[in-house]
């Protein structure tokens, strides 16, 4: 497949951004301004505005009628994610030809956020989020993806997952009779809180929101107590000071407006979340092979998009979004030297996770070796070339084809 032409008009997500001219874009990384972070992020951007020259290798010979996808969610329509993803349905029918069409429904309209994968499972939906952290006694193996230390950012962490769940977590999804659509990540996670953390025994003690499952082990380790509620909810518990923090990712953080109900931003970023998108197993196994092709394609080049555009790109604006709010947000950068002491504090949560999962007869030492050999490939590549690699090499195997 021939190398895909890069656009060199300038960017546009939500805002139009003045870019100046530098060098190749760091491994990995994306820069810590939005300028740096809209160059590192290029080519995903340049996906979502439909600026690309092609989108990979997507024959279309189905002449049949138009295929609805029902998607549904638990985020407004109004948010940056519902935005972006708005943004790539219409890549979907564009590389199917106008064949596919979504149809979405935002705002917990047709279930909670805990129902997604009931949902595409029964046929409620074709497609939703459904968190396996809210759930995680159902799974084991999906647990690795979220210990600690693993990932620089989302999009390694989804590049990683991506290349693994055929071989170590397809079996553990579908045995509830749903395929996944996507594997997605958050950005690192951060704490909001109304105190200041500026150490490992200020956080000891404190009730700290976690997503569940690894998460709530890793708050746990910390020595503060892990309540776990939807992060819908924490808004209000941190305002009624039921809770003292909330460890969150940046994106999120600006979409449940914890910005306006915390006052110091403490920056560790050790973990991060994974979460799935559900697709109904009788929706794809219904599709014609080639628009099965098609939608497989998209899958993983938007998980990408979602992880770059979203929540590393998307972090950085929100951050800076908050920042100009006029909200009084501290943050509180912790020296590597603390961090040492974090790092030693959650080491016995990914020992505790392999003995536990091995007991069960599953591979955890194998998984974890390949997540941590997947991890540093994806460290030394740019994140334009990660995206790149999804377009041009989509992941095989995440489906049973016809």
């Amino acid at each position: 497949m021939r190398k895909i032409l890069l656009s060199t008009t300038s960017l546009v997500f939500g805002a139009a951004l003045a870019l100046s001219v530098a060098g190749p874009a760091s491994a990995g990384k994306i820069g810590d301004t939005i300028e740096q972070a809209a160059k590192d992020s290029k080519v995903a951007l340049d996906w979502l505005e439909g600026k690309l020259d092609n989108y990979g290798k997507n024959p279309v010979s189905y002449d049949g009628p138009v295929i609805t996808l029902n998607s549904t969610s638990h985020v407004p329509a109004v948010s940056s994610l519902a935005k972006l993803q708005i943004k790539a349905w219409k890549n979907l029918e564009r590389m199917s030809k106008g064949k596919i069409k979504v149809n979405a429904s935002w705002s917990a309209s047709v279930h909670s956020v805990r129902e997604g994968r009931k949902a595409a499972r029964t046929g409620l939906t074709d497609q939703a989020p459904c968190f396996s952290l809210y759930v995680a006694r159902d799974y084991n193996m999906v647990g690795g993806l979220g210990l600690p230390f693993l990932f620089n950012n989302s999009h390694e962490a989804v590049a990683t997952a991506e290349h693994l769940y055929p071989k170590y977590l397809k079996k553990e999804f579908e045995r509830y009779r749903v395929k996944i659509m996507r594997e997605a990540h958050t950005s690192p996670y951060h704490l909001y809180n109304n105190k200041p953390v500026r150490t490992l025994e200020d956080i000891q003690g404190m009730k700290v929101r976690a997503g569940g499952g690894t998460h709530a082990q890793i708050i746990a380790a910390l020595g503060a107590t892990q309540v776990s509620m939807p992060g819908a909810d924490a808004y209000t518990a941190l305002q009624r000071k039921t809770l003292d923090a909330i460890h969150f990712n940046d994106a999120a953080a600006r979409i449940f407006r914890l910005h306006e109900v915390a006052k110091y931003r403490s920056t560790n970023g050790f973990n991060v979340l994974t979460i799935e998108y559900c697709l109904g197993a009788g929706w794809f196994d219904a599709l014609p092979a080639d628009l099965q092709v098609v939608v497989n394609n998209w899958g993983r080049q938007m998980a990408i998009v979602e992880a770059q555009g979203f929540y590393d790109y998307g972090g950085r604006v929100a951050v800076a979004k908050m920042k100009e709010s006029g909200l009084k947000l501290e943050t509180i950068t912790l020296p590597e030297s603390e961090l040492k002491k974090w790092r030693k504090a959650v080491s016995g949560v990914e020992a505790a996770w392999v003995a536990d999962t091995e007991k069960k007869g599953l591979p955890a030492k194998a998984f974890l070796a390949d997540i941590k050999k997947l991890s540093a490939k994806y460290a030394a590549m740019s994140a334009n070339d990660i995206m790149l690699d999804a377009i041009n090499n989509p992941v095989q195997g995440m489906y049973d084809m016809k």
